[in-house]
């Protein structure tokens, strides 16, 4: 049997280590992609897609795509114990409009954060912002309730271009949400204008869904470029972001690392959740090009960060479990204290070759037992796998791979690639119910498939959306 197939054959094997429970397509005759995924309590899956096939699954049909303007956000309730389809709503105006993030609240309801081309894209009556910002891209966000049915629906935008990036439910009912703007107006009551700013700047907003006055928001950035890419809230209300800046002038308060690196450096920074005033702020990053892309919050509230990185440079610690750059583009990965006063470790992950673009950085989690789980895209056949469920590479430029690494950073407990003879990438992670799930996107045309599935075999055109799930191996696994 070719190598390549052996690999695949063991996504179905049944290993001590960590087998593969789910594995399915999920798309239709044009492109389809689900960047998030989430899991509720019951063991439920949630999937925040954008999509302009006319037969993706659990929905109506529509007209066949004619150009960019036939791309649908997507929000997909799955059952991985059975492989169906719950629910599935489709959300947008008449451009395009995509949803790549998601929380499910305790209640049942799903928040769905995205961006819209669509100035007619529906909002509800108490929506914090009715009218489409524009001129091309506005920020939107809403809520479903446990039936799929939109309850809330609003648009977050300024009078230039604004992006959406991360989402994350805080205390209270606030819902936060962050991104980057091109211009300066961008709504609601100003907690906070930080660094003397200049091009795009990230933006970090909270308000209460209802409460069409509750937008409170932050600007952030130098006189560069400026992104927030990912957030998370602490069990006491504190918000941290992580993010990328070409700025030489971007705000740090009580830094670690205060000054700039290179021709772009991630950024990690917290805000307290009373005021949204700045903790602290500080660059991380070489001499090259390096960017936050995702970020965790362990059980005592200290911060992960990954991302990607081409410096040499990029500071890690002792008994760090890759040292040194070995490919182009490296995945790092560093924990910060809670308080920002110092790294309690860094290192970085990777093969030969690219591991992940630029800007496809993947997302972490936090398991109950503490293992941090990675996952992104490689395109290095000796990327570092450990108790792999597929141990060689798919194939194509990139495949996906997920990975766990114990609490302290200083070793691998599990590393796969998850891929085919195509382009894969895989961009959303939960764990839940003693499970981690990943999604993406998939070109690939030969994944195997888990029984049962919510779709056994490609559906079409150039992409379909993919998910797996996998049974995490015993701590023990951990070297």
């Amino acid at each position: 049997m070719p190598a390549f197939r052996l690999g695949v054959a063991l996504f179905l094997a049944a290993t001590a280590a960590a087998p593969v429970r789910f594995a399915s397509y999920l798309g239709g005759a044009g492109t389809d992609d689900c960047d998030g995924i989430a899991a509720d309590r019951f063991g439920y899956l949630y999937l925040a897609c954008h999509s302009d096939s006319p037969d993706f699954p659990g929905l109506p049909p529509k007209p066949a795509p004619t150009g960019r303007d036939s791309m649908d956000g997507a929000v997909v309730k799955l059952d991985p114990r059975t492989g169906k389809i719950v629910w599935a709503t489709r959300i947008g105006g008449s451009a395009w409009d995509a949803v790549g993030d998601l929380a499910v609240a305790s209640d049942g309801s799903v928040y769905a954060l995205g961006s819209s081309r669509s100035a007619d894209f529906p909002t509800t009556p108490d929506a914090v912002q009715r009218r489409f910002g524009g001129p091309d891209r506005d920020v939107i966000l809403i809520r479903l309730d446990a039936s799929g049915k939109v309850t809330y629906s609003t648009f977050l935008g300024s009078s230039k271009n604004d992006e959406a990036s991360s989402l994350a439910l805080g205390r209270d009912g606030w819902v936060y949400v962050a991104g980057v703007t091109f211009a300066a107006d961008f709504p609601g009551i100003r907690r906070g204008e930080l660094g003397p700013r200049g091009g795009p700047d990230g933006f970090l907003a909270r308000l209460r869904p209802g409460d069409p006055k509750s937008l409170e928001t932050v600007l952030i950035g130098g006189s560069g470029r400026d992104q927030v890419k990912s957030i998370a809230v602490d069990s006491t209300g504190n918000l941290f972001a992580a993010g990328y800046t070409s700025s030489p002038d971007f705000p740090v308060r009580d830094a670690i690392y205060p000054h700039f690196g290179g021709e772009l450096d991630g950024f990690v920074a917290k805000f307290r959740g009373s005021d949204l005033s700045l903790v602290f702020s500080t660059y991380l990053g070489g001499a090259k090009i390096d960017g936050a892309g995702a970020l965790a919050l362990d059980r005592d509230g200290n911060p992960i960060v990954s991302g990607t990185t081409s410096s040499d440079d990029l500071p890690t610690t002792a008994g760090a479990l890759q040292p040194h750059r070995r490919g182009p583009i490296d995945v790092f990965l560093t924990k910060l204290d809670r308080d920002g006063r110092r790294v309690l470790w860094s290192t970085y992950f990777g093969g030969s070759k690219e591991n992940s673009d630029q800007f496809e950085t993947g997302s972490l989690a936090v398991d109950a037992s503490g293992r941090i789980w990675l996952s992104g895209m490689t395109a290095s056949p000796d990327f570092p796998t450990r108790v792999a469920v597929q141990p060689k590479f798919g194939g194509g430029d990139f495949d996906g791979f997920l990975a766990a690494f114990s609490s302290d950073g200083a070793r691998l407990c599990f590393s796969t690639f998850l891929g085919g003879a195509g382009h894969d990438i895989l961009e959303g992670l939960a764990s839940s119910s003693g499970r981690v799930y990943t999604s993406g996107i998939t070109a690939s045309r030969d994944i195997a498939i888990s029984t049962p599935a919510a779709q056994t075999k490609f559906g079409g055109g150039p992409y379909d959306a993919v998910i797996f799930g996998v049974a995490p191996p015993p701590i023990s696994a951990c070297r």
